[in-house]
């Protein structure tokens, strides 16, 4: 941690939340990450030491707090209510780098299971049919396991990694960089269908209204920026 000595809030905060990847750390659990392969699969870029460095770093400091799971082989890892309160902080922080420094955010690394997590949270359950509905995403990529399933029903959408023996009722096929654009609103879905780079396969139930319950990123909902 480093101490930059100054009587200033804001020096204190930085002094926990600046050290590298610790932001993202925090994010993940927001999402409702608490074990250790959880954060590798969506952190893909950090190394095992570090990751563990970062979690203990974070427990010490009173932000994350360390539980022994219900089989007592592992750990899990829960936010205090000092880690819960920088919600709005990241929220904000979102907000400032979509508005002020998303120059080529979307040629940056996307990963498949961090696209479907996301897309699966904003899905908006009220459009569609009242029933329970399949949602595969495949992805063209060559170096994972890039494909996945939303299951929504009862009112929620949760994310599996295989099928669970239902038949799909829509089947998205993209690039992850494609479908990212769409996801950060810099490409508009009805452009991306047209272009070829995402093919929906469904029936027209799902599809009518596709644009109401396949939203985008809540960051796009100030300053969206959408074109072909």
């Amino acid at each position: 941690m480093y101490d930059y000595n100054e009587a200033c809030p804001i020096s204190m905060a930085a002094s926990v939340l600046s050290e590298k990847w610790t932001l993202q750390i925090v994010r993940e659990m927001m999402f409702g990450s608490t074990r250790y392969t959880e954060f590798q699969r969506y952190m893909p870029n950090i190394s095992p030491s570090l990751l563990r460095n970062r979690l203990r770093y974070l427990e010490e400091q009173g932000v994350v707090r360390r539980k022994r799971s219900a089989s007592g082989n592992r750990y899990e890892y829960f936010l205090t209510p000092a880690g819960e309160a920088l919600a709005p902080v990241l929220t904000e922080m979102g907000k400032w780098g979509f508005r002020w420094n998303r120059d080529r955010m979307t040629k940056k690394q996307n990963t498949a299971a961090g696209l479907i997590r996301d897309i699966a949270g904003r899905i908006d359950v009220g459009e569609l049919p009242a029933c329970a509905v399949v949602i595969e995403l495949q992805f063209s990529v060559k170096d994972e396991a890039a494909s996945g399933f939303i299951h929504v029903q009862d009112g929620k959408a949760n994310i599996c990694d295989t099928n669970l023996g239902f038949d799909t009722d829509v089947l998205i096929r993209s690039s992850i960089q494609a479908l990212t654009r769409v996801w950060y609103g810099e490409l508009s879905l009805d452009a991306a269908i047209q272009a070829g780079d995402i093919r929906i396969d469904a029936m027209p139930v799902f599809t009518r209204s596709i644009s109401r319950w396949l939203r985008i990123s809540s960051f796009t909902t100030d300053n969206p920026v959408v074109g072909p």
